[in-house]
């Protein structure tokens, strides 16, 4: 039976842990590039990036029968990148903060002095957020760049909820008095809302 608009995701579920491949695709076309944003900030390499949400959606396929559902099926995508990228880590050095880091930032579509200002803002935004402490800068982002919910962010680091939300008030505030936290403008209305 194909997927329709209407399928459910649990129904969804059910159906690739009975082993239906398409509704496991359908399932996984919805976080897929999610995952990979999330992995990008992780490892800070776009083919390791890439091989790593492959490895973590291989792994997912060969491990759906043990979602049991207490958590969102994101979620638990997100615990196996973290897995995967942890093993990753183990095995070769990673690399450092990315230019990447504010491609996300919108095109002020204003021309060449256009450009140079999202230039300039993107600068500023990596130079101040590569200055926070390590615990803050991966939760802002994952928060941010990622797209990442804030349960999406425990399950990747493996840490409870509460300090999710206390390593993004603290980054937040450590941008707050840089002044350059109006330059987390690529975040949408919705996620800033989401993360408050």
């Amino acid at each position: 039976m194909p997927s329709t608009p209407t399928t459910s995701p649990i129904e969804l579920i059910h159906r690739a842990q009975s082993g239906d491949v398409v509704a496991f695709q359908t399932l996984v076309s919805t976080q897929s590039q999610r995952l990979l944003r999330g992995a990008l900030t992780l490892c800070r390499h776009q083919q390791l990036a890439e091989d790593l949400v492959q490895d973590t959606l291989l792994e997912a396929w060969r491990s759906l029968s043990r979602f049991d559902g207490r958590c969102q099926f994101s979620t638990w995508l997100y615990g196996i990148l973290r897995h995967r990228f942890l093993k990753l880590a183990a095995r070769q050095p990673l690399q450092q903060l990315p230019e990447e880091l504010a491609d996300g930032l919108p095109d002020s579509g204003a021309g060449p002095t256009g450009a140079a200002e999202v230039a300039e803002q993107a600068a500023l935004l990596r130079r101040a957020v590569s200055q926070l402490p390590p615990q803050h800068r991966l939760v802002i982002e994952l928060r941010f760049l990622a797209d990442a919910s804030l349960d999406e962010i425990a399950a990747t680091l493996d840490i409870p909820l509460g300090t999710v939300k206390s390593r993004l008030h603290h980054g937040l505030e450590k941008l707050r008095e840089q002044q350059v936290f109006v330059q987390l403008s690529f975040c949408s209305a919705e996620s800033r809302s989401r993360q408050l």
